[in-house]
């Protein structure tokens, strides 16, 4: 069966549970073989397992492209990105989660554009695709747990750090829920391709709990940095993603094929500049 949608996330219980086989796919920047496909709650799907190949590098040199190029050489035009993310909000504790609506992009990520490929600009007014996003939210919304909808996501690209208390605060006060290095390019090339795209995203960590380790640190405590492991918050995130599956129904989106700003009539020079 040609799978009917791609999920990005790294859960190897489902992969397990519902038997799904692992299998290369083939791009122009070399072969991908994290991936795997099988069919789950009678939907097929592909699951590419997290973004990295080989060993884990800073997220400025994460191949975004590639991992985009697996889903439209399968011909798959709907994708979910599943997240770990840096809480900024000091009431919203490690483990809250998010169906994401936004993205601030801080920059600072580099795409290696192929000069054979006509370039154009992606349309990010509405950065995630309304159809997919809204079906995620229908599935949050059976949850044991309570899931926030509409977050933004403010994406800083290229540094190996987690961010500075005043960066924190900053991003506070513009009224942004959830911080991290990897939505964006992801979306903006997931846009650039025609995929539908769509997201949720788990908090690994908040501002109160950081402060609470950073101080016993300076007095010497014994303290716990998180209260839950990354795999352990990341289970919810999967069981949404497992419900949205549960749920799902083809249904043809409206609009992100449409969002396009190609120029097929760029120029370097007008033609009587070369008689």
């Amino acid at each position: 069966m040609k799978p009917r949608i791609a999920i990005i996330m790294r859960d190897d219980e489902i992969i397990k549970k519902f038997n799904l086989k692992r299998i290369t796919v083939n791009t122009s920047y070399g072969p991908v073989h994290r991936c795997y496909e099988g069919v789950i709650y009678g939907v097929s799907v592909l699951i590419i397992y997290g973004r990295f190949n080989g060993e884990k590098v800073p997220s400025s040199e994460i191949n975004f492209q590639q991992t985009i190029e697996v889903v439209k050489n399968k011909n798959i035009n709907k994708l979910i990105g599943t997240f770990v993310v840096g809480g900024i909000h000091p009431n919203m504790p490690q483990g809250s989660v998010y169906v994401l609506g936004d993205i601030v992009g801080m920059g600072n990520y580099h795409i290696h554009w192929n000069q054979n490929v006509p370039f154009h600009n992606a349309e990010m007014y509405e950065p995630f695709c309304p159809m997919l996003t809204e079906k995620l939210c229908e599935a949050s919304r059976k949850m044991p747990f309570s899931v926030k909808e509409n977050a933004t996501y403010v994406s800083f690209n290229g540094y190996p750090r987690i961010e500075t208390k005043k960066e924190l605060e900053f991003y506070h006060r513009q009224g942004w829920d959830i911080v991290g290095q990897t939505c964006d390019p992801e979306a903006t090339m997931a846009r650039i391709n025609q995929i539908c795209y769509a997201a949720v995203a788990v908090q690994i960590d908040d501002p109160t709990t950081r402060e609470e380790y950073i101080l016993s640190l300076k007095k010497n405590e014994k303290h716990q940095a998180y209260v839950e492991s990354i795999k352990s918050c990341r289970k919810r995130t999967s069981q949404i993603v497992l419900q949205f599956l549960k749920d799902y129904q083809e249904e043809a989106c409206p609009s992100c094929k449409k969002m396009s700003r190609k120029n097929n009539n760029f120029r370097e020079f007008p033609d009587y500049f070369y008689e």
